[in-house]
Order: C-alpha cells, then sequence, then structure tokens
C-alpha cells in the first residue's frame, strides 16, 4: 500500500486509510512526512546501485494486506514505530555494496520508537541495534568519515561490527561513548536527568566534549561494569553490576534484582507507557526480585502486592483539549 500512496496509485478506500492513521496523531504525521522524503529519494538510490524498494516496501504490503483491513491500522502502527521506510531503503542498500562518495555526508536519518514499544534493525555498516520505548536514534546515510557517529535520546543496546580504523561513537548530548566494536547498552530519557552505560563485552571509553575537539576522557569501562553520569552532580559514578537485568529489555524480558520501588516504578512507566505515583512514607524502602515476560501490567501489579504491604487504585484517563488522552495513571498506596 505504501508504495503506490506515495506514488498516487493506491485505491480511494486504501488512501482514506493510510490518511486516517497519519491524522491520529503528530507523531504518526512526523513518521509518515519522513518515510515519505526517503521514498522520494528512491530514485537517486536506484541510479547509485541497482536495488529493488518497490520490492522491498511491497514485502511489507503484503503482511498488511495477509492481515486484513481491519488490523491495517494496527499493523502499521507497528511498522511506522520502526520506520521500516529508512531501514528497507537505508539499511538494505548500504549492506550490499561499496558507498558512492555523492551520497551527501550530512544527510542524516531518524529513527523513532513509541511509548511501550521496541524494535530492531541494522545499521548501514552491519551494527545490530535495539532500540527501547520511546527513543530516537539518528545515524548518517552513509559512515563516510573518520568516525561512525549516532546519536540517541532514549535507550539502546548495540553489537558493533569492529572496525579500528573507524571507531562507532554514541553522542548523548553529556557523555559520548567511543568503541572500535563491542556490545553495550546506553540510556539517556532526558527526564531522568542521567546518562547510563552498561558495558556486557569489549571495551568502550568515556568523554565529554567533541571527538576531535576540546574533550574531557574518563575511565574505560570493563564487561560487567556500569556508568552513570548524574546531571545535577556533573558526576560520573562507576560500579560492578549484573548485566543481564539491563539488557535484559531487548528481548521482550522486564528483570528485577533486588530494586527499589522507585526503580521499579520508573521502569514500569516506560515499559507500559503509563504514570505511577507512589503514596507512602516507606515506599522507597522496599525492594523487588523479579522477572516478568508476558505479563500484562495489572498482573504486575498484582504480583507486588503479593510480596510487599501495598494496593493500588487506577486513575481514569482524561480527555485533553485536543481530543487525545492522558497516560494511565495508578496511585500506589502503602498499607
Amino acid at each position: 500500500m505504501l508504495p503506490a500512496f506515495f506514488e498516487g496509485t493506491l485505491k480511494s478506500e486504501n488512501q482514506k486509510k493510510v490518511k486516517e492513521w497519519m491524522e491520529a496523531s503528530d507523531e504518526n504525521r512526523e513518521v509518515f512526512e519522513e518515510s515519505k522524503a526517503v521514498w522520494e529519494q528512491t530514485e537517486r538510490l536506484r541510479q547509485m546501485q541497482k536495488y529493488n524498494a518497490q520490492k522491498a516496501l511491497e514485502g511489507v504490503n503484503k503482511k498488511i494486506e495477509r492481515s486484513g483491513a481491519s488490523q491495517f491500522i494496527k499493523l502499521f502502527q507497528r511498522v511506522a514505530a520502526i520506520l521500516v521506510l529508512p531501514l528497507f531503503i537505508a539499511t538494505l542498500y548500504f549492506s550490499t555494496g561499496t558507498i558512492k562518495q555523492n551520497v551527501a555526508a550530512d544527510n542524516w536519518y531518524t529513527l523513532k520508537t513509541g511509548a511501550g514499544m521496541r524494535s530492531q534493525f541494522i545499521l548501514p555498516d552491519g551494527t545490530e541495534v535495539f532500540l527501547n520505548s520511546n527513543t530516537t536514534l539518528k545515524y548518517p546515510v552513509a559512515f563516510n568519515g573518520s568516525v561512525r557517529e549516532v546519536k540517541i535520546d532514549g535507550e539502546a543496546y548495540f553489537d558493533v561490527v569492529k572496525n579500528k580504523r573507524q571507531p562507532f561513537v554514541v553522542n548523548t548530548g553529556d557523555v559520548n561513548v567511543e568503541v572500535t566494536g563491542t556490545q553495550f547498552k546506553v540510556s539517556n530519557y532526558m527526564n531522568e536527568g542521567m546518562t547510563e552505560v552498561v558495558l556486557v563485552e569489549g571495551a568502550v571509553r568515556l568523554f565529554q566534549g567533541t571527538y576531535f575537539g576540546e574533550k574531557e576522557i574518563f575511565k574505560a569501562l570493563v564487561p560487567g561494569e556500569k556508568a552513570t553520569y548524574l546531571l545535577e552532580e556533573e558526576k560520573i559514578y562507576f560500579e560492578r553490576v549484573d548485566t543481564e537485568k539491563y539488557v535484559a529489555w531487548k528481548d521482550g524480558k522486564l528483570m528485577f534484582r533486588d530494586d527499589s520501588m522507585d526503580e521499579v516504578v520508573r521502569r514500569l512507566n516506560r515499559w507500559y507507557n503509563v504514570d505511577i505515583q507512589l503514596t507512602g512514607r516507606d515506599l522507597g524502602d522496599y525492594v523487588y526480585t523479579a522477572t516478568f515476560e508476558d505479563e500484562s501490567l495489572i498482573q504486575v501489579l498484582d504480583l507486588l502486592k503479593i510480596s510487599a504491604p501495598i494496593d493500588y487504585k487506577i486513575i481514569p484517563r482524561e480527555r485533553k483539549a485536543n481530543n487525545s488522552f492522558s497516560k494511565i495513571k495508578i496511585e500506589i498506596i502503602q498499607k
């Protein structure tokens, strides 16, 4: 449907479905406009190398058609969450051969995951990336320079392809990560006031500033180590950790290991896209160890009740002025 829509050959009833999805939210419209911009670049890509972008997009189209018309909007939202157009047109193309020099060095793509969603894709150099909920990743259409730099707002897990001659740099805005090939996760949600780096294997170097300019270099991490930079304190802390609980989310698991109630709530809010508030002086003293995989939010809350003297109350969603609804609010109460 998407290729036909951009070409103007899509049937009127399906055009309406695409427009309804696009107008459902500002985020959907942004995804649509960026996808359209990428589609308009396909002729240029075809001239650079014989790559059938139409066929790749039709693969997505077949999945939509097999799901039935009633499921179109739901499936399209999942596809849009990982920006499948840049993924097919840029990633698949650049993994097939040498990048031509006439690709603009300042041409960047933006990938986003919506609230409560997670996605997986491959960067132009073959690096595998997992994005957690509410994450934005920016990367160049080609890694033509002396470094492979990406920018992140949110949380991502990287399995970086080794290339000692072209280091890989993750720019978080506060603390940047330099690697040549390794596995690690980075998170820097703006509302949390901190940047967190957990190294699974290999080695990474942390620094502030610009890669080729003035910068302050911190110690290199070793596997099993976590670095936490607190924005308010402007300090960085290092500690040994169980890396599994920090990266389990990429496999669809929500894992807690002796975590405080505040940490549990922070991650539940992100995982389920809700707004949980704590009521009770001693709730911050409670700690939890648990692993959740397919449980609903209500099932998780009920399980938390079993292990501590708490209860919860769900507050009805409110309609906003723009006719959208607020997040589900939940109050956890100390008994």
